[in-house]
């Protein structure tokens, strides 16, 4: 039987500054309402649980690892810094008695808002002071000085952080040991992921970085990653220092695969996702693809870590070369045109595993060699009969697997044909429901086939594009509700990109009573935008109430759009 590695101790809130955060740690995460509701705990002298620490000696001051608790002492210590932030939402009916007595006894030139009461609680008493003698009245000044003070005084003693012992638990077993103690705490509050309980236990893995430019900029997210990290944070990460990590150019596998995943969002911008939390599982799946690991053991990359310090340049030189061919051909297909934002993709039918296949595909290819130029190829194609058939939508991870050496039961040498295609988008328009507005799902299909038919030629330089509905929103909400119900007023057939200065212009017109000089005849034509004919007998068939005839004219504009998006595709 084990000795017991831990002790209970009481932690005194006046000595929190001694609190630090372990590298493996995660971000801030409890909302205001959480820590509201914390504080009131507080308030209310209720039991809060205990936080999990471990001192970095054996010094009676020596400063203590936060393993768990960071959200409950951040708060503590953010409370203290604001404590009106956090007062005024729970005592609303005070402060609001408060600030109307002060506004009727002073004149209106000097009455306060509530940012102007908040700005002069905050104040320091000397401050104050000087604003209080700006008032005239004696007993003014005096019935106003009695509310500030009452306000101060329910702040100063909503908690008392004098008095305030929070409860720990004080890990004294092996340092080596934190990680896993870490990575068990997955229990109550936000759960942890496989990824955090990753990045807790290989905290002494350690991968050794050369000058290339590669793997500068691998230590440059990695730096990055912990600035982020450390933003907003009560307290100070424990063992990061920027000049240390320069010096060392030494980081741990688990900020190898967040590096990765930040290279890839840098890098493969028109596929990759640009939100911290799904940064993780882009890097830590591309080097389970670069060892040919089954993405449901990841938890073993470890055991490749000394291949993967080996081959580290290898890896990171495939990763660019394969972004570099993926973002060239998704950027084509995917790009929404903004005149003043140039990294806005369609991602809509993207998936981080259906991404990741990519590169398992390509990985053990030669990149001179007819099948990883064929593979380029067909990829598209793949990638939106994927998305239309939802092969993506569960269990990825396996998925992923067979498109790995170790699998090898997919790639994507096999060009789509023609017939797959229309027949899964044919499924696909079947599926959709009716309604207004337009799914994610269908901007994404709109995106590709503006790029690659009437934009791809024709998009004017510093111009902005957005979605149009042909049938104008207007005319099909002035419709009656049995008319609106079971209409596809969101169909592909009914979208498609204008340049947004005509957008603007032409309001609820079509484009026909826009179309001066002949103007706009080659986005019409190419576009598939309704003829003059079909337009008049859809916003006819709108007034009248003939539902059917409106989505005869979009779905008949849906084909068209399905057969030039699959012709060009293929082609």
């Amino acid at each position: 039987m084990h000795s017991v590695q831990y002790e209970i101790v009481n932690i005194p809130a006046s000595d929190l500054m001694r609190i630090k955060l372990p590298r493996f740690q995660r971000k801030l995460v409890w909302p205001k309402s959480k820590k509201d509701q914390f504080i009131n705990t507080l308030h209310e002298g209720l039991p809060f649980g205990s936080v999990l620490v471990y001192p970095e000696s054996q010094e009676p001051d020596a400063d203590l690892l936060i393993i768990d608790g960071q959200q409950r002492l951040s708060t503590i210590i953010e409370f203290n810094s604001d404590r009106l932030a956090f007062w005024k939402p729970l005592n609303q009916d005070t402060y609001l008695s408060a600030l109307a007595s002060i506004n009727e006894a002073l004149p209106g030139e000097l009455q306060l808002s509530e940012s102007q009461f908040d700005n002069l609680l905050r104040r320091n008493k000397l401050d104050l002071d000087d604003w209080l003698d700006d008032i005239d009245d004696k007993s003014s000044r005096k019935t106003v000085r009695a509310q500030f003070g009452t306000i101060e005084k329910a702040l100063a003693e909503y908690v008392d952080l004098s008095s305030l012992l929070i409860p720990a638990i004080k890990f004294i077993g092996d340092k080596s040991l934190i990680a896993e103690v870490f990575s068990r705490l997955n229990q109550g509050g936000i759960k942890l992921s496989k990824y955090q309980v990753f990045s807790a236990a290989w905290i002494h893995t350690q991968i050794k970085l050369s000058t290339s430019g590669l793997q500068s900029a691998i230590l440059d997210n990695v730096k990055k990653h912990y600035t982020s990290m450390g933003e907003g944070a009560a307290f100070e990460l424990d063992g990061f220092s920027e000049d240390l990590l320069s010096a060392t150019r030494i980081i741990t596998l688990s900020d190898l695969a967040t590096a990765l995943g930040m290279f890839l969002q840098e890098h493969l911008k028109a596929l990759a996702p640009q939100t911290d939390n799904k940064i993780s599982e882009l890097g830590y799946g591309l080097l389970g693809v670069a060892v040919d690991l089954d993405n449901r053991k990841l938890g073993h990359l470890v055991d490749y870590s000394d291949y993967i310090q080996a081959n580290l340049q290898h890896i990171l030189e495939k990763t660019d070369r394969i972004c570099s061919n993926l973002q060239d051909v998704f950027s084509k297909m995917l790009k929404v045109v903004k005149a003043n934002k140039n990294d806005e993709y369609a991602r809509a039918l993207s998936t981080n595993f259906k991404t990741l296949s990519y590169f398992a595909a390509l990985w053990y290819l030669d990149p001179e060699s007819e099948d990883y130029r064929s593979t380029l190829k067909n990829i598209k194609a793949h990638y939106l009969l994927d998305a239309l058939t939802g092969v993506w939508s569960s269990a990825g991870d396996q998925r992923l697997l067979e498109y790995q050496p170790s699998s090898k039961k997919r790639d994507y040498l096999t060009p789509v044909s023609a017939s797959d295609l229309e027949a899964a988008f044919d499924q696909w328009l079947a599926s959709n429901v009716a309604g207004i507005r337009f799914s994610s799902e269908t901007k994404a299909i709109i995106t590709i086939h503006a790029n690659l038919t009437y934009l791809a030629t024709t998009v004017p330089n510093g111009e902005s594009f957005e979605l149009e509905h042909i049938i104008a929103k207007k005319f099909i909400e002035a419709a009656s509700d049995t008319t609106k119900k079971g209409l596809f007023g969101n169909s592909i057939g009914n979208c498609m990109f204008l340049p947004k200065g005509i957008n603007n212009r032409k309001k609820a017109k079509t484009l026909y009573e826009v179309n001066t000089d002949g103007r706009y005849n080659k986005l019409i034509q190419e576009s598939f935008y309704f003829s003059e004919q079909d337009l008049r007998a859809a916003l006819d068939a709108l007034s009248s109430g003939d539902r059917e005839l409106v989505n005869e004219i979009i779905r008949a504009r849906s084909n068209l759009i399905v057969s030039s998006t699959v012709k060009v595709l293929l082609t």
